[in-house]
């Protein structure tokens, strides 16, 4: 199967010296295949681009579809993002709330139209309450609405949603984050690698 995950600077990799919870996930995957001899081949692909949105991750997603198309690796996406959308620039939030539902439910749509193996990941909570970073404001309390809304349009579709809040929050948030409090460290991208990595071996079963 060929995974396609679509995000943004986290799902990129930003900012784990070992290059993010997706490559990880890959490198796993590879040595299955090894181990396999090659009978259980499985491609990872990161598509996250740093400060997406999901409008932006709606307007690519087509192209990145059709350049990996093949009829011989089917699609598995994994598609997460919310961050970006609920980020304020001089008061001003980059998606309106109602907007982010009618991207969450087109992106679902447009997904489906290629496979019916689609796995949501939740927003990390953001490492303060409000964040300040490059001019920009990030609000935990409003990551918690848009992830609230965004679970349950894709939980409505019938498709499966992680939550990664609970599990960053039962590890303790103050060991988590790089510098900016917006991006998991290390030890960040391995606590959601771990926590993706059985949900997507399940669904490819």
């Amino acid at each position: 199967m060929r995974v396609l995950v679509f995000g943004d600077s986290i799902t990129y990799g930003a900012w784990d010296t070992e290059a993010g919870w997706v490559e990880r996930i890959k490198r796993e995957a590879h040595k299955q295949t090894v181990q396999s001899q090659g009978s259980n081949k499985l491609q990872i692909i990161n598509l996250g681009i740093g400060g997406d949105s999901s409008t932006k991750i709606l307007k690519r997603m087509p192209v990145e579809i059709e350049a990996r198309y093949s009829a011989s690796w089917p699609f598995v996406f994994v598609i997460t993002f919310g961050a970006n959308d609920e980020r304020s620039i001089d008061g001003k939030i980059e998606t309106p709330i109602e907007q982010f539902k009618t991207n969450v439910q087109a992106i679902i749509d447009l997904a489906k139209q290629h496979t019916d193996k689609i796995l949501f990941i939740g927003i990390p909570p953001i490492g303060k309450s409000v964040v300040e970073f490059k001019g920009q404001e990030y609000s935990d309390e409003r990551v918690q609405q848009y992830e609230q809304q965004m679970q349950a349009i894709v939980e409505n579709a019938g498709l499966p949603f992680v939550p990664l809040r609970p599990v960053f929050e039962q590890a303790g948030l103050d060991t988590l984050y790089a510098y900016d409090n917006i991006h998991p460290n290390d030890k960040g991208h391995q606590l959601i690698a771990d926590t993706i990595r059985p949900k997507l071996e399940e669904l490819m079963k």
